[in-house]
């Protein structure tokens, strides 16, 4: 019975890692919040930066010597991957630097792994809150099947928009309404609702919806 208790050389590495790795995911969730200017990261990717490394630290040791348990494990990555909604790409980025510190830390490269972590945080963090990304929305508006939307709301996009691409169009409704999606970019996100404002003068009062990233939506 003290067998089952009782702690080997792999398990103190481990649990050295494990500690090594909380570190790490503080540093570099807390370096994830500070680099989003708006305050709208997902706190679902702030939790996975958080515990990744630490999971990560503890199942490398554990599938190192063991080829079935790495491809299992492998396969279970690639059922959550595809049973997953695709985020942000710099989020994605993200979590796989997370990834990469956690697998450094667990085959015992400390100094790697946080000259890594203190390296990429900085540049990720000045990056996203110096440099304006211009980064693709995406438009809904709803109108009634009698309007034709050709050409309709091109004098609001010249206005707000620096891009307006049609990517999609379907019926909803019974067939009485049709939505209109563009791909777009304004000119000035502080003028979203004025734009809004002006479409729906155009489509009756509809719904009109703009995505402004993959958790936050704005639906007037």
């Amino acid at each position: 019975m003290n067998n089952l208790f009782k702690f080997g050389e792999q398990d103190v590495s481990i649990l050295i890692n494990m500690g090594f790795a909380l570190v790490a995911g503080l540093l570099i969730a807390s370096g994830y919040c500070f680099s989003q200017k708006r305050r709208t990261y997902s706190k679902s990717v702030v939790a996975t930066i958080l515990l990744l490394p630490i999971v990560v630290a503890v199942v490398i040791p554990l599938i190192a010597t063991d080829l079935k348990k790495a491809l299992s494990l492998a396969g279970i990555f690639a059922l959550v991957r595809f049973r997953s909604v695709p985020g942000d790409a710099k989020d994605i980025f993200y979590i796989f630097f997370t990834l990469t510190v956690g697998v450094a830390i667990a085959l015992g490269y400390y100094v790697v792994a946080f000259t890594l972590l203190i390296i990429v945080s900085t540049f990720y963090v000045i990056m996203c809150r110096c440099v304006k990304f211009s980064e693709d929305q995406i438009l809904r508006i709803t109108i009634p099947e009698d309007m034709n939307y050709n050409g309709a709301f091109d004098d609001v996009f010249n206005k707000y928009l620096s891009k307006s691409e049609l990517t999609d169009v379907k019926t909803s409704n019974m067939g009485t309404l049709f939505t209109i999606s563009y791909s777009i970019r304004l000119k000035d996100e502080a003028k979203v609702k004025d734009m809004i404002d002006e479409l729906r003068t155009r489509n009756g009062n509809l719904t009109v919806v703009v995505q402004m990233d993959p958790q936050m939506f704005m639906k007037l």
